[in-house]
């Protein structure tokens, strides 16, 4: 039976693999096989935590990153971008460390009445957006930099009336009524890039401290084109060796611990830590195709506003390298006649392994 493009996508990458790995057989002996080791981080964010069922209603995102490389092409998964993305000249500096990610998501999108089954013109449209991507990490103790490029679905392909009418059906809550009303299937890319900065540097992470990790970002595609910048402080006792923990967004990958002799050092007892954070991040907004409404065909779609903002703040638990983290978000109104701004919840679980 022939498989819906949609189920393809993830597989996609990991059967572009095979090529390198027959192509390089010799080599492939003496390289560090990146399943071995790694960051799993599982993201979930809902607004159920703000006490709505409404607009950005729910995100989840699976993320794994390779343990660190010499270069992007050592591992055979990243076949054949890894090359490509060993020839950027700001990745190839030498001290960086390395790591290559695989993310696999779903968002979903309701108006604020779901239980309307007529098309609501002032309202946003009912969209999913289901998509796999490949990403490239290159940091140091001080710096921290993503690209990350994403490929899915908008539309129903995306399944997010199926998705959402099986959370609801579990909770026992009416289903929304709207999902005809959604925007049509289309192919959906975009390039996220983002750099986060560390101020001051610890040399050593032990007791109480605290730290700013600034950032500067943007992304391109049919999905979305913006630019945002923001900042994070973070207070607490044994901070983890890490750039902080984002919420779902398209350069997001892990929180890819510092390691090697970039690592701080840390003090006998010092295996457990947790700090508490706030966060802000302001976009300027070009395109968002859940707003706007599809690229290629008439849709349903708002007046979207070219400047938004988030807000949050959030307890962080970390044993080690693995680390527990949920945060409050405050989302400022994305379109004309919204009827204030949202709130939901952000809860993410990183483990090495």
């Amino acid at each position: 039976m022939p498989r819906h493009p949609a189920h393809c996508l993830f597989l996609s990458f990991v059967l572009a693999a095979e090529p390198a790995s027959a192509a390089e057989n010799t080599s492939a002996a003496v390289r560090p096989d990146p399943l071995d080791h790694g960051t799993l981080s599982i993201y979930f964010e809902n607004d159920l935590f703000g006490g709505t069922d409404q607009h950005y209603t729910n995100g989840v995102r699976l993320s794994w990153t390779s343990p660190d490389l010499k270069k992007f092409s050592d591992s055979r998964f990243a076949w054949p971008f890894g090359s490509l993305a060993d020839d950027i000249p700001w990745t190839s500096h030498e001290p960086y460390q390395r790591n290559v990610a695989f993310v696999l998501g779903q968002n979903m999108y309701t108006p604020a009445d779901i239980q309307a089954t007529e098309l609501i013109e002032d309202d946003r449209p009912y969209a999913g957006w289901l998509y796999t991507g490949l990403g490239f990490v290159w940091k140091n103790a001080t710096v921290r930099n993503s690209l990350t490029l994403n490929i899915g679905m908008v539309g129903p392909s995306a399944y997010a009336k199926e998705t959402q009418d099986l959370v609801h059906n579990l909770r026992g809550i009416p289903k929304a009524q709207g999902w005809n009303n959604q925007l049509h299937d289309e192919l959906g890319v975009v390039l996220g890039y983002q750099r986060t900065w560390r101020w001051p540097w610890h040399a050593r992470r032990s007791g109480w401290d605290w730290e700013t990790l600034p950032f500067a970002g943007a992304n391109l595609g049919n999905v979305s084109i913006a630019a945002s910048l923001g900042g994070e402080l973070r207070l607490g006792y044994n901070l983890p060796d890490d750039f902080g923990t984002e919420t779902i967004g398209p350069a997001a990958t892990t929180t890819t611990p510092v390691e090697g002799s970039e690592r701080a050092s840390r003090g006998r007892w010092t295996n457990f830590g947790t700090h508490v954070f706030m966060r802000a991040e302001g976009r300027a907004i070009g395109h968002d195709i859940f707003l706007d409404g599809n690229t290629f065909h008439d849709s349903h779609s708002v007046d979207k506003l070219p400047f938004t903002a988030d807000l949050s703040a959030g307890l962080s638990l970390n044993y080690k390298d693995v680390k527990l983290t949920y945060a409050y978000v405050y989302r400022t109104e994305e379109f004309r006649g919204q009827d204030g701004g949202q709130s939901f919840g952000s809860l993410t679980l990183s483990i090495p392994f």
